[in-house]
């Protein structure tokens, strides 16, 4: 009976470690649609901002999206290794 109880216990904790792995990614989802948002914003209001971000070509954009999401993850395998 020891090895059920010890089994259960550790599923529980694992239940514990999702949800707050989700409520932290909840977080920085929230944290991400503010700054688009935000950039949209000043796009919008600033003239100035509006040509020069859009003046720019869209491989650019595209290379900072894929290095941010590689530096990203990198940092996420990093973390889910220590745990």
């Amino acid at each position: 009976m020891a090895k059920k109880r010890s089994v259960k216990k550790i599923v529980e904790e694992e239940k514990g470690e999702c949800e707050l792995y989700k409520n932290h990614g909840c977080k920085v989802f929230l944290v991400k649609l503010t700054s688009m948002a935000f950039v949209l914003f000043l796009i919008t209001v600033w003239p100035w901002l509006n040509r020069v971000l859009l003046s720019v070509h869209w491989g650019i954009y595209l290379g900072i999206a894929l290095l941010l999401t590689a530096c990203a993850m990198i940092k996420c395998c990093k973390h889910h290794k220590e745990h």
